[in-house]
């Protein structure tokens, strides 16, 4: 049976939900069937999650209702299930979130409680003081206040749960989320105590999420929590139910050598809103060229502390202002070359010298660097797969010891804001597919000469 269950209100938010779980293992069909849910009942056996869209962002809440139920009677049994909302709050939130409570109310003995996380951090929506914020203002003080079929008039989340729903809700705030472990426990205790149907939750980074998810899971173990959120608080709590992939997650190596302003920016937005380890170079004493063997075992040294977890380690030259630096045209033109030559020492360090390095993919920015980088590990070219944004190619490498790794490639001036999360994210999910050819792929004298 699929073990997770997802009902959206739209096909665009629906994927997304289901792209989430694909990215972290999961065997993931997105189901549009309208009336016809046999359907669903026919793709259980296929598949580990089911995201399942009944279109019914615009229709009355009844008749959302009545498709989430019957979605969801369709998918059972399942798992873990999951009311999919905008994270704007548009739509039959409350309708859709009661229709999957009652409805798994009705299919199970066990206790279930919905735990509502609506903030979608790498999209730049937060939920703060139980009000969904995007980018930092109040819906209903931005362009949505005028959005011609569901005008925001308020950013209240427990309103638009219990706008044509009868559900009752409680609220954990951000103080108590940041305070986390028992703390957070305690005060989800005490708000159970009340049995509301929903618990509302503040958040601000992914971590608060993950939190959110651990101690729900910890104070009522013996519940069926229903998720309510646009995807990432989901995504958290399947995790934390050991619901997503069980081989270990290998950690993603990323390499930047620009000192632009909008790479620096493309770096700051990845540490926010994902786990990233940042290794600064090592230089050599008196100089500004990079110690290749002291930066090496650093960058290692974090990828062996990764392993199994699937973060991010980010080796970056220049993260902020202060790191910038006058340098010779040699010392300049040196650092493509030295961070090639970091690159293939901590792929040959990082697995024993039969087995392919533990490593799940290659991000690149800045064509010197993507080139120094293929030199080093002794590619010859990378077969493409596609177009992650303009300008930024996924693919896998050609030729040497590391032929099938999974690499992401980018120009240095290349995207918006957000793009190195776009980039990491779509890296992340070639990992997985690319992963088993790079794991057979062997090791080569050859290669470890290269430069």
């Amino acid at each position: 049976m699929a073990d997770v269950l997802i009902v959206g209100d739209d096909l665009t938010g629906s994927n997304g939900a289901a792209t989430g779980m694909a990215r972290r293992g999961l065997r993931t069909a997105t189901l549009r069937v309208g009336e016809a849910h046999e359907r669903i009942t026919a793709q259980r056996e296929n598949y580990d999650a089911l995201v399942v869209t009944t279109d019914s962002r615009h229709l009355p809440a009844a008749e959302a209702a009545r498709l989430t139920a019957a979605a969801v009677r369709a998918a059972w049994p399942a798992s873990f299930v999951s009311s999919r909302c905008d994270s704007t709050l548009r739509g039959n939130v409350g309708a859709q979130a009661q229709a999957v409570i009652d409805t798994v109310r009705e299919l199970t003995d066990r206790p279930v409680i919905g735990l509502c996380m609506p903030a979608f951090p790498s999209a730049d929506r937060q939920t703060v003081g139980g009000l969904q914020l995007m980018g930092g203002r109040r819906l209903e003080l931005t362009e949505l206040a005028h959005d011609v079929r569901t005008p925001m008039t308020s950013s209240s989340v427990a309103v638009a749960l219990e706008k044509d729903s009868t559900l009752t809700c409680a609220h954990v705030d951000l103080e108590t989320v940041t305070a986390g472990g028992r703390t957070l426990e305690d005060a989800m205790h005490q708000l159970l105590a009340s049995s509301p149907d929903v618990l509302i939750g503040d958040a601000y980074t992914e971590d608060h999420l993950d939190e959110l998810a651990r101690a729900a899971l910890a104070v009522r173990p013996e519940a069926l929590w229903v998720g309510i959120d646009p995807g990432p608080g989901s995504w958290a709590l399947a995790a934390r139910m050991g619901l997503t992939g069980s081989e270990a997650a290998r950690p993603l190596l990323a390499v930047s050598g620009s000192a632009t302003e909008l790479t620096r920016a493309q770096l700051a937005a990845l540490g926010q809103s994902r786990a990233v380890s940042v290794v600064r170079p090592v230089f050599l004493p008196g100089t500004r060229r990079i110690d290749v063997e002291a930066t090496a075992r650093d960058v290692s040294r974090d990828l062996r502390a990764a392993a199994g977890t699937e973060p991010i380690v980010l080796l970056a030259t220049v993260l902020d202002v202060s790191d910038i630096f006058d340098l010779t045209e040699a010392e300049s033109d040196d650092i493509p070359h030295a961070l090639g030559r970091v690159i293939r020492l901590v792929l040959e360090d990082t697995g024993d010298e039969e087995s392919a390095p533990a490593v799940g993919g290659l991000y690149t920015t800045g064509g010197d660097v993507t080139a120094e980088v293929l030199d080093g590990l002794g590619g010859v070219g990378i077969e493409i797969h596609g177009e992650v944004v303009p300008l930024a190619t996924s693919g896998t490498v050609v030729g040497g010891p590391a032929a099938g790794l999974p690499i992401v490639t980018k120009g240095g001036l290349v995207g918006d804001t957000d793009t190195a999360i776009v980039c990491l994210d779509a890296l992340a999910q070639l990992a997985r597919a690319g992963a088993p050819q790079y794991r057979d792929t062997p090791r080569t004298t050859s290669g470890k000469e290269s430069s």
